[in-house]
């Protein structure tokens, strides 16, 4: 027995133990894992060509960030259970 039938065999068998819903997380995510995620890069590079975004409306937005981004609001936070 080789190792892949080995592993085979076990996802089956656990499978096999599993809810019809569970099954179908299980299948769902099997199929998920060998699509790549996200937009390829190809793609972003080539948008940005279309995209028209004012240079001051960039350095608006970075400012914007770098400010809140380093403010902390310690009573914003509600971390009772």
């Amino acid at each position: 027995m080789t190792i892949a039938t080995s592993l085979t065999d076990q996802i089956i068998q656990l499978v096999d133990q599993l809810t019809v819903d569970q099954k179908q997380k299980v299948l769902d995510y099997a199929r998920g894992l060998g699509r790549p995620r996200g937009t390829p890069g190809h793609v972003l590079v080539a948008l940005m060509d279309k995209i028209q975004i004012d240079p001051a409306d960039l350095d608006e937005m970075e400012k914007a960030i770098e400010e809140e981004c380093e403010r902390i609001d310690v009573d914003g936070w509600d971390i009772s259970l």
